[in-house]
């Protein structure tokens, strides 16, 4: 997982491959994002209207990775894919080639978020199909009583820490059993607090008896 704000990403491809690796970079929050390709689609076209990326209309050259933090390929010429993926290793850049994992020197994993909670699915390129069912079948249960809970938990954490306690010392599992989820769901919240103070209580207890 890379951090990408502020930082230049290229797209090589304006197709509706490049559309859709454009639209999950600006998603994990890349917003220095520059296309190179003759041709573009209409939801580029449009990006690039409301000045959200960058095109260049014309193929690619080595010179394009300069400067630049991450590369993403997204043509159907494997020549293509192959002078982006030298170009970036002689300019120490990660790449990343779609579907096509042998000019790679990195890989997109398949994502689910939910508020500041994301986890990413890789099956080392072998099926991006598997990958994209597992997102789905993640997406429906990580539902959003998750991100009140572990804003819950964050600010026992912080308390925690503020007292020079490692807050990796604690016990944190049963907080995020599913019969907490479901007090959340229900926004029996005092009863989810109490269950956060008692777990850390526990393990405060334990910590100290060591």
């Amino acid at each position: 997982m890379l951090l990408l704000n502020d930082r230049r990403v290229v797209v090589v491809g304006g197709g509706n491959i490049g559309t859709r690796k454009v639209e999950t970079l600006l998603s994990g929050g890349a917003n220095d994002i520059t296309v190179i390709s003759p041709e573009i689609t209409e939801e580029l076209k449009q990006l690039e209207t409301e000045g959200i990326v960058k095109v260049i209309y014309k193929e690619f050259e080595e010179s394009d990775v300069e400067d630049a933090y991450f590369v993403v390929t997204a043509t159907d010429k494997p020549e293509v894919n192959n002078s982006v993926f030298l170009a970036g290793e002689k300019l120490k850049v990660f790449v990343n080639s779609a579907d096509d994992p042998v000019n790679c020197s990195s890989i997109l994993m398949s994502t689910v978020r939910q508020g500041d909670v994301t986890i990413a699915i890789s099956t080392a390129g072998k099926s991006p199909a598997f990958a994209k069912w597992c997102r789905k079948y993640l997406q429906s249960r990580l539902t959003e009583e998750y991100t009140t809970l572990i804003e819950m938990v964050n600010v026992a954490r912080e308390n925690i820490r503020a007292k020079g306690i490692s807050s990796e010392d604690i016990n944190w599992d049963p907080i995020f059993d599913f019969e907490v989820v479901k007090l959340v769901a229900e926004n029996k919240l005092d009863e989810v607090q109490d269950i956060i103070d008692m777990t850390v209580m526990t393990s405060l207890k334990e910590i100290n008896n060591v």
